[in-house]
């Protein structure tokens, strides 16, 4: 699955978008990286950050590992 990836700076600037009752919100993928699903593109809400958001890498997303398993 592709996912968007942000740099600290662009996780800085973007996280917490707030559109009426919309929040952008990244998490932490199993490399340590910020990511957000790539539907943020599609969202109306995101509509005014869209450029920005366009921005981001594209990368594989990597499953944070399970506990149990390390």
């Amino acid at each position: 699955m592709i996912v968007l990836k942000a740099t600290q700076t662009q996780f800085n600037a973007l996280d917490g978008y707030k559109n009426g009752d919309n929040l952008l919100k990244f998490a932490k993928d199993g490399n340590n990286n910020w990511i957000v699903g790539l539907q943020v593109l599609d969202d109306s809400a995101f509509e005014p950050i869209h450029d920005q958001l366009n921005e981001l890498e594209r990368i594989e997303y990597v499953p944070i590992p399970d506990p149990d398993e390390l």
